[in-house]
């Protein structure tokens, strides 16, 4: 392949074709729920060797607040990439999905942090916000994720 190619491999395909297929779902999810609810919790998917796509939720984390017990999503979130890496052998690629908070923008959003087996990982950001009439969702963004389930 010349250095300013575009082409991808078959193998480069397949890799793009899982993680587009778990941010895909990730945020499907997340939407129907923030649709459905107002919020969402962190969840992982996984796709197996055998392409199926399974949900993995942990237990809610809670700290003691000001006045009551508050979730602690970044413990959920922590949680949910231990259980991925055990499970590691299991799956070909997985991803967790939370809510974020974008200061600059002023907004939340659906962040996914997918990675492949292959070392391929992607980090996808989807702003939303609530308007008198619904949900509305910005247009997805893609950057270079961090290795943590598979990290050799």
């Amino acid at each position: 392949m010349e250095p300013n190619s575009t082409e991808q491999t078959p193998a480069e395909r397949l890799v793009q074709e899982d993680l587009n297929k778990l941010i895909g779902t990730a945020f499907g999810v997340a939407g129907e729920q923030l649709e459905t609810h107002g919020a969402f919790l962190p969840v992982g998917l996984v796709l197996k060797h055998d392409d199926e796509l399974n949900l993995v939720a942990v237990a809610p984390n809670t700290v003691e607040g000001d006045e009551e017990k508050e979730l602690d999503a970044d413990q959920m979130v922590a949680d949910l990439f231990e259980a991925l890496t055990q499970q590691g052998d299991q799956n070909k690629a997985a991803a967790v999905v939370c809510d974020i908070h974008l200061p600059d923008d002023a907004t939340d959003a659906i962040h996914v942090m997918a990675e492949h087996s292959t070392g391929v990982c992607v980090s996808a950001v989807r702003p939303y916000r609530q308007t008198p009439t619904g949900w509305e969702f910005g247009n997805p963004f893609l950057e270079a994720g961090d290795k943590v389930i598979w990290p050799a």
